[in-house]
């Protein structure tokens, strides 16, 4: 008599139980994380002009804004952004961003995360 080789009934569907939830999980969060990967180039792009570096927070706001538009973040707030005093640093400003999201996941249960960043403004040349 032979023995049987290969997977149970049950065993491919833990499998394919496995694999749908990572690709669930998958589908839900990198988008999350592309935006903010898009959010990290904006502040760096806007901190590497030399001439904000003595701007106005509204002229920051405004350029921010700017950017926002072009490259379609439209979910994002610009109450997100903040410029913020360096600490130990004298007339050195930085532009922040720190904000949250919720994605709803399955059932009642949702995905909180927080993204934070920060560039010295008019920095050039640093990457």
């Amino acid at each position: 008599m032979r023995k049987q080789k290969g997977a149970t009934f049950f065993s491919w569907m833990a499998g394919a139980g496995i694999v749908a939830f990572v690709f669930v999980t998958a589908i839900k969060l990198v988008p999350l994380y592309l935006e903010f990967y898009a959010v990290r180039s904006l502040v760096d792009e806007i901190a590497q002009d030399s001439s904000l570096a003595t701007a106005s927070k509204q002229q920051i706001r405004a350029k921010v804004e700017d950017y926002m538009n072009i490259n379609g973040l439209y979910t994002l707030s610009s109450d997100a952004f903040s410029v913020e005093q360096i600490q130990g640093k004298r007339n050195v400003r930085a532009l922040a961003v720190n904000y949250e999201v919720r994605k709803h996941w399955m059932a009642n249960i949702e995905f909180l995360t927080t993204f934070n960043y920060s560039a010295e403004l008019g920095k050039a040349g640093d990457t």
